[in-house]
């Protein structure tokens, strides 16, 4: 009987072994999922301020052209 316990138990800390290593394992799949996104993220976010940046650059041109042509035209 007690052989018999310490086999059951053996087998018990087996199973648990077994299972933490394949939680582990997913949870470093998942860390690697969200770096990922975040990575993409920031990308886009880049990208996005960068095209903000050109259109704010182009739209002071024009009021600088169009104040420009304003002036010549009082002169």
């Amino acid at each position: 009987m007690k052989l018999l316990k310490g086999f059951l138990a053996i087998a018990l800390i087996s199973i648990i072994a077994v299972s933490c290593t394949e939680a582990k394992k997913g949870a470093e799949k998942d860390i690697k999922d969200a770096v990922e996104t975040v990575s993409d993220a920031a990308d886009k976010a880049v990208d996005a301020t960068k095209d903000a940046a050109d259109a704010t650059k182009e739209a002071a041109e024009k009021a600088v052209e169009a104040t420009s042509e304003v002036i010549d035209s009082l002169k």
